[in-house]
């Protein structure tokens, strides 16, 4: 039964939830129990697609109380049957996947270096019962840069947010517009927009200005603005319409600090990519590991 697991930025929530509830290969879906999974919990729960809340002690106990009753047939012509149903199946057919999602606090990105350490200390975590993990983050300023240099010696492989060049994402605005060139190229084209706003970030921008303003890291948007010619707001729209307000979110941005709002059009292009190479990944990795079962 192969697990995999998802380190999350909130912020990728909405991409998170569509593919989960999308995807019937998968069998079974965790959420470690905490209030950073309700927002998702909520948003799976809208889509029709169930799933299980539980500790990570309890997410652990679960899988391994799940593993081992399937490698513990009972014996007779049943015992013959089922060592047929538990044979690996090939690629285009339902799977027993499970995968565990651990949604992170979105104040974490005030501070990188917490949020360094908050995705370090979940990863090894994850490890002890997963058989890859998808990091939903990108490099977040080069903060998590050096995952695959730091994690080199772990058992279970990581994999990682990427564009079709194959390059790790920037963030996650590159990764709602399609990628790093492709935020490149917007940032050129648009100089004048101050900040780029997805779904996620429009409902959030709040709170992490409450989060900066208690940890004494607070930077004045406005001041930051004053001078620089940036009188735009970008609204990024994925198309997933699963965070209500979008748009009275972003005109309440942009009326605060009188800016201008323009659209631009986002994607699901590269999470979806990314999440099914890992997906493809972690079941021929656990496959080639189980022998294959003679009758």
């Amino acid at each position: 039964m192969p697990v995999l697991s998802i380190v999350l930025c909130r912020m990728l929530e909405d991409e998170v939830a569509h593919l989960l509830s999308a995807d019937r290969q998968v069998r079974e879906i965790l959420l470690v129990d905490g209030i950073e999974s309700m927002s998702l919990s909520a948003k799976l729960k809208a889509l029709g697609r169930p799933h299980i809340m539980l500790s990570m002690p309890g997410i652990a106990e679960h899988i391994a109380e799940q593993q081992k009753d399937r490698s513990r047939p009972p014996g007779g012509l049943f015992s013959r049957c089922l060592r047929r149903l538990l044979r690996p199946r090939s690629p285009g057919c339902a799977s027993d996947l499970t995968v565990v999602a651990s949604p992170l606090r979105v104040g974490l990105h005030t501070n990188l270096e917490r949020l360094k350490h908050a995705v370090y200390d979940d990863i090894g975590r994850l490890s002890a019962f997963s058989d890859g993990i998808l990091i939903f983050y990108g490099k977040c300023g080069n903060s998590l840069s050096d995952l695959e240099k730091d994690f080199a010696g772990l058992s279970c492989p990581l994999y990682f947010l990427a564009d079709e060049g194959g390059d790790r994402i920037d963030d996650c605005i590159a990764a709602a517009l399609g990628g790093n060139e492709v935020y490149a190229r917007t940032l050129a084209e648009h100089q004048d927009v101050a900040l780029f706003l997805t779904p996620m970030w429009a409902a959030n921008w709040k709170a992490m200005d409450r989060e900066e303003a208690t940890s004494g890291s607070r930077r004045e948007l406005a001041a930051m603005l004053k001078g620089t010619g940036m009188t735009r707001v970008a609204r990024i729209d994925t198309g997933l319409g699963l965070e209500k307000g979008f748009d009275e979110n972003v005109e309440a941005f942009a009326g605060q600090f009188g800016l201008e709002t323009i659209s631009l059009t986002g994607t699901t292009a590269v999470a979806e990519k990314s999440y099914q190479q890992a997906k493809r990944k972690v079941k021929e990795g656990t496959m080639a590991c189980i022998p294959q079962l003679e009758i």
